[in-house]
Protein backbone atom coordinates (compact mmCIF):
# COMPACT_ATOMS: atom_id res chain seq x y z
CA UNK A 1 0.00 0.00 0.00
CA UNK A 2 1.26 3.20 -0.74
CA UNK A 3 2.69 5.61 1.88
CA UNK A 4 -0.26 8.31 2.33
CA UNK A 5 1.39 12.13 0.74
CA UNK A 6 1.24 14.10 3.93
CA UNK A 7 3.59 11.31 6.16
CA UNK A 8 6.18 12.02 3.09
CA UNK A 9 6.20 15.67 3.88
CA UNK A 10 9.07 16.88 5.49
CA UNK A 11 7.09 18.76 7.84
CA UNK A 12 5.32 15.78 8.97
CA UNK A 13 8.68 13.61 9.58
CA UNK A 14 10.01 17.24 11.28
CA UNK A 15 6.97 17.03 13.57
CA UNK A 16 6.86 13.70 14.08
CA UNK A 17 11.02 13.62 15.09
CA UNK A 18 10.37 16.12 17.38
CA UNK A 19 7.32 14.43 18.99
CA UNK A 20 9.93 11.27 19.36
CA UNK A 21 12.64 13.39 21.20
CA UNK A 22 10.18 14.79 23.56
CA UNK A 23 8.67 11.36 24.03
CA UNK A 24 12.18 10.09 24.59
CA UNK A 25 12.84 12.94 26.81
CA UNK A 26 9.58 12.10 28.95
CA UNK A 27 11.10 8.71 29.60
CA UNK A 28 14.59 10.18 30.47
CA UNK A 29 12.35 12.50 32.73
CA UNK A 30 10.15 9.22 34.02
CA UNK A 31 13.40 7.60 34.96
CA UNK A 32 14.87 10.39 37.08
CA UNK A 33 11.10 10.85 38.97
CA UNK A 34 10.39 7.03 39.56
CA UNK A 35 13.82 6.43 40.73
CA UNK A 36 14.49 9.66 43.02
CA UNK A 37 10.71 9.26 44.40
CA UNK A 38 11.16 5.73 45.26
CA UNK A 39 14.18 6.06 47.34
CA UNK A 40 12.42 9.02 49.22
CA UNK A 41 9.28 6.82 50.17
CA UNK A 42 11.65 3.56 50.94
CA UNK A 43 13.54 6.10 53.17
CA UNK A 44 10.33 7.80 55.00
CA UNK A 45 9.27 4.15 55.55
CA UNK A 46 12.48 3.18 57.21
CA UNK A 47 11.92 6.58 59.34
CA UNK A 48 9.00 5.43 60.43
CA UNK A 49 9.85 2.20 61.48
CA UNK A 50 13.23 3.53 63.17
CA UNK A 51 10.74 6.11 65.26
CA UNK A 52 8.68 3.33 66.06
CA UNK A 53 11.04 0.99 67.33
CA UNK A 54 12.32 4.21 69.43
CA UNK A 55 9.13 4.37 70.71
CA UNK A 56 9.54 1.06 72.84
CA UNK A 57 13.10 1.70 73.71
CA UNK A 58 12.16 2.44 77.47
CA UNK A 59 10.16 -1.28 77.69
CA UNK A 60 13.23 -2.76 75.96
CA UNK A 61 15.93 -1.16 78.28
CA UNK A 62 14.38 -2.15 81.33
CA UNK A 63 14.85 -5.89 80.10
CA UNK A 64 11.60 -7.00 81.30
CA UNK A 65 9.94 -9.20 78.41
CA UNK A 66 6.64 -9.23 80.12
CA UNK A 67 6.37 -5.56 80.08
CA UNK A 68 7.20 -5.42 76.26
CA UNK A 69 4.71 -8.16 75.52
CA UNK A 70 2.01 -5.84 77.34
CA UNK A 71 3.04 -3.12 75.38
CA UNK A 72 2.57 -4.73 71.94
CA UNK A 73 -0.68 -6.49 73.43
CA UNK A 74 -1.72 -3.02 74.31
CA UNK A 75 -1.00 -1.38 70.94
CA UNK A 76 -2.99 -4.50 69.11
CA UNK A 77 -5.73 -4.40 71.13
CA UNK A 78 -6.19 -0.15 71.04
CA UNK A 79 -8.75 -0.50 68.16
CA UNK A 80 -6.65 2.23 66.42
CA UNK A 81 -5.49 1.38 62.50
CA UNK A 82 -2.70 0.03 62.47
CA UNK A 83 0.13 0.77 60.71
CA UNK A 84 2.89 -1.15 62.04
CA UNK A 85 3.02 -5.37 62.79
CA UNK A 86 4.94 -6.15 66.02
CA UNK A 87 6.90 -9.64 66.56
CA UNK A 88 8.14 -10.31 69.98
CA UNK A 89 9.86 -14.11 69.49
CA UNK A 90 12.49 -15.75 71.79
CA UNK A 91 15.74 -17.23 70.79
CA UNK A 92 14.91 -20.13 69.58
CA UNK A 93 12.43 -18.38 67.02
CA UNK A 94 9.10 -19.17 69.02
CA UNK A 95 6.58 -16.49 69.00
CA UNK A 96 5.59 -14.96 72.20
CA UNK A 97 3.55 -12.13 71.15
CA UNK A 98 2.10 -9.38 68.16
CA UNK A 99 0.66 -9.77 64.62
CA UNK A 100 3.81 -10.42 62.58
CA UNK A 101 4.12 -13.41 60.80
CA UNK A 102 7.20 -15.62 61.56
CA UNK A 103 10.62 -14.34 59.64
CA UNK A 104 12.85 -15.74 61.51
CA UNK A 105 15.19 -14.06 64.30
CA UNK A 106 17.41 -11.74 62.57
CA UNK A 107 18.82 -8.37 63.59
CA UNK A 108 18.81 -4.80 61.49
CA UNK A 109 16.56 -4.35 58.10
CA UNK A 110 14.76 -7.35 56.13
CA UNK A 111 12.17 -6.79 53.37
CA UNK A 112 10.45 -10.14 52.99
CA UNK A 113 7.27 -10.34 51.08
CA UNK A 114 4.52 -12.06 52.81
CA UNK A 115 1.74 -14.40 51.97
CA UNK A 116 -1.93 -13.39 53.63
CA UNK A 117 -2.18 -17.03 55.56
CA UNK A 118 0.82 -15.88 56.82
CA UNK A 119 -0.08 -12.88 58.87
CA UNK A 120 -1.50 -13.10 62.15
CA UNK A 121 -4.34 -10.58 61.45
CA UNK A 122 -5.70 -10.00 58.08
CA UNK A 123 -7.83 -6.99 59.13
CA UNK A 124 -4.42 -5.08 59.50
CA UNK A 125 -3.18 -5.05 55.72
CA UNK A 126 -4.33 -3.16 52.90
CA UNK A 127 -5.75 -5.11 50.02
CA UNK A 128 -2.15 -6.08 48.83
CA UNK A 129 -2.32 -9.78 49.05
CA UNK A 130 1.34 -10.26 48.88
CA UNK A 131 3.02 -6.68 50.06
CA UNK A 132 6.68 -6.35 51.03
CA UNK A 133 7.22 -5.39 54.34
CA UNK A 134 10.33 -3.47 56.16
CA UNK A 135 11.42 -4.88 58.81
CA UNK A 136 13.94 -4.02 61.47
CA UNK A 137 15.07 -6.56 64.09
CA UNK A 138 16.64 -6.13 67.42
CA UNK A 139 18.12 -8.33 69.86
CA UNK A 140 17.24 -7.95 73.36
CA UNK A 141 19.21 -8.17 76.26
CA UNK A 142 17.88 -11.74 77.43
CA UNK A 143 18.53 -13.29 74.00
CA UNK A 144 14.51 -12.36 72.88
CA UNK A 145 14.23 -11.18 69.47
CA UNK A 146 11.82 -7.93 68.83
CA UNK A 147 10.53 -7.24 65.29
CA UNK A 148 9.03 -4.19 63.82
CA UNK A 149 7.47 -4.13 60.09
CA UNK A 150 5.22 -1.58 58.20
CA UNK A 151 3.62 -2.40 54.73
CA UNK A 152 5.41 -1.21 51.73
CA UNK A 153 2.42 -1.09 49.66
CA UNK A 154 2.52 2.42 49.55
CA UNK A 155 5.15 2.72 48.02
CA UNK A 156 3.87 0.32 45.46
CA UNK A 157 0.99 2.44 44.65
CA UNK A 158 3.16 5.77 44.19
CA UNK A 159 5.20 3.86 41.54
CA UNK A 160 2.42 3.14 39.58
CA UNK A 161 0.51 6.23 40.00
CA UNK A 162 3.86 7.76 38.64
CA UNK A 163 3.71 5.23 35.71
CA UNK A 164 0.25 5.62 34.74
CA UNK A 165 1.02 9.50 34.88
CA UNK A 166 4.13 9.10 32.41
CA UNK A 167 2.37 6.80 29.86
CA UNK A 168 -0.48 8.95 29.39
CA UNK A 169 1.77 12.17 28.90
CA UNK A 170 3.82 10.43 26.34
CA UNK A 171 0.78 8.89 24.73
CA UNK A 172 -1.14 12.43 24.69
CA UNK A 173 2.43 13.77 23.27
CA UNK A 174 2.64 11.23 20.51
CA UNK A 175 -0.52 11.75 19.75
CA UNK A 176 -0.37 15.62 19.56
CA UNK A 177 2.91 15.55 17.78
CA UNK A 178 1.15 13.47 15.09
CA UNK A 179 -2.51 15.26 15.06
CA UNK A 180 -0.05 18.27 14.69
CA UNK A 181 2.28 16.72 12.22
CA UNK A 182 -1.06 16.18 10.23
CA UNK A 183 -1.98 19.93 10.26
CA UNK A 184 0.84 21.31 9.22
CA UNK A 185 1.74 18.93 6.42
CA UNK A 186 -1.47 19.46 4.77
CA UNK A 187 -0.91 23.25 5.24
CA UNK A 188 2.43 22.93 3.97
CA UNK A 189 0.91 20.45 0.86
CA UNK A 190 -1.81 22.76 0.10
CA UNK A 191 0.83 26.09 -0.55
CA UNK A 192 3.34 23.30 -2.54
CA UNK A 193 0.20 22.68 -4.96
CA UNK A 194 -0.63 26.56 -5.01
CA UNK A 195 3.06 27.07 -6.29
CA UNK A 196 3.08 23.95 -8.49
CA UNK A 197 -0.16 25.09 -10.24
CA UNK A 198 1.69 28.40 -10.96
CA UNK A 199 4.44 26.93 -12.28
CA UNK A 200 2.53 24.34 -14.47
CA UNK A 201 0.54 27.35 -15.58
CA UNK A 202 3.72 29.41 -16.48
CA UNK A 203 5.27 26.13 -18.49
CA UNK A 204 1.79 26.84 -20.22
CA UNK A 205 3.03 29.74 -21.03
CA UNK A 206 0.68 31.97 -19.12
CA UNK A 207 3.22 34.30 -17.61
CA UNK A 208 1.23 36.52 -16.04
CA UNK A 209 0.21 33.90 -13.16
CA UNK A 210 1.82 34.37 -9.52
CA UNK A 211 1.94 32.67 -6.65
CA UNK A 212 -0.56 33.80 -4.32
CA UNK A 213 1.13 34.55 -0.57
CA UNK A 214 -0.96 33.89 2.81
CA UNK A 215 1.09 37.05 4.72
CA UNK A 216 2.66 34.93 7.55
CA UNK A 217 6.46 35.65 5.92
CA UNK A 218 7.29 32.32 6.56
CA UNK A 219 9.91 30.60 4.31
CA UNK A 220 7.41 29.80 1.72
CA UNK A 221 6.07 33.04 2.03
CA UNK A 222 9.77 34.16 1.29
CA UNK A 223 10.04 31.13 -1.56
CA UNK A 224 6.63 32.50 -3.17
CA UNK A 225 7.92 36.40 -2.98
CA UNK A 226 11.31 35.19 -4.81
CA UNK A 227 9.85 33.01 -7.06
CA UNK A 228 6.63 36.16 -8.25
CA UNK A 229 9.76 38.49 -8.20
CA UNK A 230 11.55 35.97 -10.65
CA UNK A 231 8.62 35.57 -12.69
CA UNK A 232 8.14 39.63 -12.90
CA UNK A 233 11.93 39.96 -14.23
CA UNK A 234 11.39 36.69 -16.50
CA UNK A 235 8.22 38.52 -17.97
CA UNK A 236 9.66 41.79 -18.51
CA UNK A 237 12.93 39.92 -20.09
CA UNK A 238 10.46 38.16 -22.27
CA UNK A 239 8.65 41.35 -23.47
CA UNK A 240 12.16 43.15 -23.89
CA UNK A 241 13.05 40.05 -26.10
CA UNK A 242 9.78 40.67 -28.36
CA UNK A 243 10.39 44.46 -27.98
CA UNK A 244 13.96 43.99 -28.85
CA UNK A 245 12.88 41.68 -31.87
CA UNK A 246 10.64 44.24 -33.12
CA UNK A 247 12.72 47.01 -32.50
CA UNK A 248 15.82 45.09 -34.89
CA UNK A 249 13.17 44.29 -37.48
CA UNK A 250 12.56 47.94 -38.00
CA UNK A 251 15.77 49.74 -37.63
CA UNK A 252 17.44 47.41 -39.76
CA UNK A 253 15.61 47.31 -42.00
CA UNK A 254 16.17 50.87 -43.61
CA UNK A 255 20.04 50.20 -43.75
CA UNK A 256 19.45 46.83 -45.75
CA UNK A 257 16.87 48.03 -47.53
CA UNK A 258 19.11 50.76 -48.95
CA UNK A 259 21.86 48.33 -48.92
CA UNK A 260 19.39 46.27 -51.45
CA UNK A 261 18.38 49.12 -53.56
CA UNK A 262 22.24 49.84 -54.66
CA UNK A 263 23.32 46.60 -55.61
CA UNK A 264 20.44 46.75 -57.52
CA UNK A 265 21.16 49.98 -58.78
CA UNK A 266 24.91 48.75 -59.50
CA UNK A 267 23.92 45.90 -61.05
CA UNK A 268 21.63 47.41 -64.01
CA UNK A 269 22.91 50.77 -63.82
CA UNK A 270 26.40 50.76 -63.44
CA UNK A 271 29.09 51.12 -66.67
CA UNK A 272 32.18 51.54 -65.09
CA UNK A 273 34.79 50.12 -62.71
CA UNK A 274 34.06 53.15 -60.74
CA UNK A 275 30.85 52.51 -60.42
CA UNK A 276 30.88 49.68 -59.12
CA UNK A 277 33.48 50.70 -56.58
CA UNK A 278 31.13 53.46 -55.47
CA UNK A 279 28.44 50.75 -55.07
CA UNK A 280 30.70 48.55 -52.76
CA UNK A 281 31.61 51.23 -50.59
CA UNK A 282 27.97 52.20 -50.01
CA UNK A 283 27.09 48.45 -49.61
CA UNK A 284 30.08 48.36 -47.11
CA UNK A 285 28.95 51.31 -44.84
CA UNK A 286 25.76 50.11 -44.74
CA UNK A 287 26.86 46.69 -43.42
CA UNK A 288 29.32 48.44 -41.36
CA UNK A 289 26.08 50.53 -39.56
CA UNK A 290 24.14 46.85 -39.35
CA UNK A 291 26.99 44.83 -37.66
CA UNK A 292 27.90 47.80 -35.17
CA UNK A 293 24.29 47.88 -34.19
CA UNK A 294 24.71 44.26 -33.40
CA UNK A 295 27.67 44.57 -31.98
CA UNK A 296 26.12 47.19 -29.71
CA UNK A 297 23.35 43.88 -28.82
CA UNK A 298 25.42 41.24 -27.98
CA UNK A 299 27.61 43.74 -26.11
CA UNK A 300 24.42 44.51 -23.97
CA UNK A 301 23.44 41.05 -23.57
CA UNK A 302 26.75 39.98 -22.34
CA UNK A 303 26.74 42.64 -19.35
CA UNK A 304 23.69 42.46 -18.76
CA UNK A 305 24.33 38.37 -17.94
CA UNK A 306 26.59 39.32 -15.02
CA UNK A 307 29.88 37.72 -16.15
CA UNK A 308 31.97 40.44 -16.52
CA UNK A 309 31.92 41.14 -13.06
CA UNK A 310 34.67 38.73 -13.21
CA UNK A 311 36.61 41.12 -14.48
CA UNK A 312 36.21 43.84 -11.27
CA UNK A 313 39.33 44.97 -9.84
CA UNK A 314 40.16 47.97 -7.69
CA UNK A 315 40.11 51.03 -9.76
CA UNK A 316 40.98 54.57 -9.69
CA UNK A 317 38.13 56.06 -11.35
CA UNK A 318 39.24 59.54 -10.21
CA UNK A 319 42.33 58.63 -12.92
CA UNK A 320 40.11 57.20 -15.21
CA UNK A 321 37.51 60.35 -15.51
CA UNK A 322 40.35 62.92 -15.83
CA UNK A 323 41.77 61.02 -18.65
CA UNK A 324 38.98 61.39 -20.57
CA UNK A 325 38.27 64.75 -19.46
CA UNK A 326 41.75 65.71 -21.02
CA UNK A 327 41.04 63.76 -24.27
CA UNK A 328 37.25 64.91 -24.64
CA UNK A 329 38.55 68.72 -23.83
CA UNK A 330 39.92 68.91 -27.29
CA UNK A 331 37.14 67.42 -28.95
CA UNK A 332 34.88 70.10 -27.47
CA UNK A 333 37.01 72.44 -28.32
CA UNK A 334 36.94 71.66 -32.32
CA UNK A 335 33.24 71.23 -32.25
CA UNK A 336 33.07 74.68 -31.01
CA UNK A 337 32.17 73.94 -27.51
CA UNK A 338 33.80 73.52 -24.09
CA UNK A 339 34.27 71.07 -21.67
CA UNK A 340 35.23 71.78 -17.99
CA UNK A 341 35.92 69.29 -14.94
CA UNK A 342 36.09 68.92 -11.26
CA UNK A 343 37.47 65.60 -10.22
CA UNK A 344 38.12 65.08 -6.31
CA UNK A 345 41.19 62.83 -6.19
CA UNK A 346 41.79 58.99 -5.20
CA UNK A 347 38.28 57.61 -5.50
CA UNK A 348 38.61 54.50 -5.85
CA UNK A 349 35.90 51.75 -6.41
CA UNK A 350 35.95 47.99 -7.84
CA UNK A 351 34.49 47.74 -11.36
CA UNK A 352 35.38 47.03 -14.91
CA UNK A 353 37.61 49.78 -16.21
CA UNK A 354 36.61 49.01 -19.84
CA UNK A 355 33.05 49.19 -19.40
CA UNK A 356 32.72 51.91 -17.30
CA UNK A 357 35.31 54.08 -19.55
CA UNK A 358 32.84 53.17 -22.20
CA UNK A 359 29.61 54.42 -20.03
CA UNK A 360 31.47 58.13 -19.73
CA UNK A 361 32.79 58.16 -23.47
CA UNK A 362 28.54 57.46 -24.12
CA UNK A 363 27.50 59.88 -22.07
CA UNK A 364 30.12 62.88 -22.98
CA UNK A 365 29.88 62.31 -26.23
CA UNK A 366 25.74 62.41 -26.20
CA UNK A 367 26.36 66.18 -24.18
CA UNK A 368 28.73 67.25 -26.97
CA UNK A 369 26.62 65.87 -29.57
CA UNK A 370 23.11 67.22 -28.83
CA UNK A 371 24.66 70.44 -27.43
CA UNK A 372 24.61 73.95 -29.47
CA UNK A 373 27.47 75.45 -30.48
CA UNK A 374 29.10 76.99 -28.10
CA UNK A 375 27.58 75.18 -25.06
CA UNK A 376 29.14 73.95 -22.03
CA UNK A 377 29.65 70.53 -21.03
CA UNK A 378 30.74 69.29 -17.40
CA UNK A 379 32.59 66.32 -15.52
CA UNK A 380 32.49 65.99 -11.81
CA UNK A 381 33.44 63.16 -9.61
CA UNK A 382 33.07 63.93 -5.76
CA UNK A 383 32.47 61.79 -2.50
CA UNK A 384 29.48 61.89 -1.03
CA UNK A 385 26.80 60.11 1.04
CA UNK A 386 29.15 56.62 2.35
CA UNK A 387 30.27 56.77 -2.13
CA UNK A 388 30.78 58.53 -4.93
CA UNK A 389 28.66 60.17 -7.23
CA UNK A 390 29.78 61.72 -11.08
CA UNK A 391 27.70 63.68 -12.56
CA UNK A 392 27.98 64.32 -16.59
CA UNK A 393 25.98 67.77 -17.56
CA UNK A 394 25.26 70.25 -20.62
CA UNK A 395 23.55 73.58 -21.37
CA UNK A 396 21.59 71.91 -24.10
CA UNK A 397 18.20 70.97 -24.87
CA UNK A 398 18.01 68.63 -22.68
CA UNK A 399 15.09 65.79 -22.20
CA UNK A 400 11.71 65.80 -21.11
CA UNK A 401 10.33 64.60 -18.03
CA UNK A 402 7.84 62.12 -19.67
CA UNK A 403 10.57 60.75 -22.10
CA UNK A 404 13.42 60.35 -19.25
CA UNK A 405 12.62 56.46 -18.37
CA UNK A 406 12.25 55.69 -22.03
CA UNK A 407 15.70 56.87 -23.35
CA UNK A 408 17.46 54.05 -21.52
CA UNK A 409 15.52 51.18 -23.93
CA UNK A 410 17.30 49.92 -26.77
CA UNK A 411 16.78 51.94 -30.00
CA UNK A 412 14.68 54.36 -28.18
CA UNK A 413 15.36 57.63 -29.97
CA UNK A 414 13.43 61.27 -29.52
CA UNK A 415 12.00 62.81 -32.48
CA UNK A 416 14.96 65.43 -32.60
CA UNK A 417 17.13 63.15 -32.94
CA UNK A 418 16.40 60.61 -35.46
CA UNK A 419 18.39 62.68 -38.29
CA UNK A 420 21.34 62.21 -36.09
CA UNK A 421 23.02 59.10 -36.58
CA UNK A 422 22.48 56.20 -34.45
CA UNK A 423 21.06 53.44 -33.45
CA UNK A 424 19.50 54.38 -30.21
CA UNK A 425 21.93 52.26 -28.27
CA UNK A 426 24.02 54.34 -26.11
CA UNK A 427 21.87 54.84 -22.97
CA UNK A 428 21.02 51.06 -23.28
CA UNK A 429 24.53 50.23 -22.96
CA UNK A 430 25.22 53.17 -19.97
CA UNK A 431 22.06 51.44 -18.29
CA UNK A 432 23.48 47.84 -18.38
CA UNK A 433 27.02 48.92 -17.18
CA UNK A 434 25.33 51.13 -14.40
CA UNK A 435 22.96 48.29 -13.20
CA UNK A 436 26.11 45.72 -13.53
CA UNK A 437 28.23 48.26 -10.75
CA UNK A 438 24.82 48.16 -8.87
CA UNK A 439 25.22 52.00 -9.26
CA UNK A 440 21.75 54.35 -9.43
CA UNK A 441 21.14 56.67 -12.63
CA UNK A 442 19.28 59.72 -12.21
CA UNK A 443 18.26 62.19 -15.24
CA UNK A 444 17.96 66.08 -13.97
CA UNK A 445 17.05 69.06 -15.38
CA UNK A 446 20.26 71.17 -15.95
CA UNK A 447 18.12 74.64 -16.76
CA UNK A 448 18.95 74.57 -19.57
CA UNK A 449 19.80 71.12 -20.62
CA UNK A 450 20.59 67.71 -18.54
CA UNK A 451 22.34 66.57 -15.70
CA UNK A 452 22.97 62.74 -15.55
CA UNK A 453 24.01 61.46 -11.94
CA UNK A 454 25.45 58.15 -11.31
CA UNK A 455 25.65 56.99 -7.65
CA UNK A 456 28.25 54.27 -6.79
CA UNK A 457 28.24 52.57 -3.68
CA UNK A 458 31.82 51.57 -1.93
Amino acid sequence: MKTPRFIRTSSFRLAALYAGLFALSTAVLFGIVYWTTTDALREQVRLSVQNEMTSFEAKIATGRVSELQAEIEQRLASGKPQTFYYGLQDSSGHALAGNLPNLGVFEGWREPPVDDEEREDDDATDEHSNPVLFALGRRLPGGDYFTIATDASRIDEAQEAITDSFIWATAATLLLGFAGGITLSQGFLRRVDEINRTTRAIMGGDLADRIRTSGSGDELDQLGRNLNDMLDRLHGLMEGLKQVSNDIAHDLRTPLSRLKQRLEEARSEANSVEDYREAVDQAIQETDIALSTFGALLRIAQIESGKRRANFSDLDISELLASLASTYSAVAEDMGKVLVSSIAPNIHMRGDRELLTQLFVNLIENALRHSPSGATVSLSLARRDGGSIAEVADTGPGIPESERENVFKRFYRLDRSRSTPGAGLGLALVAAVAELHTARIDLLDNEPGLTVVLHFND
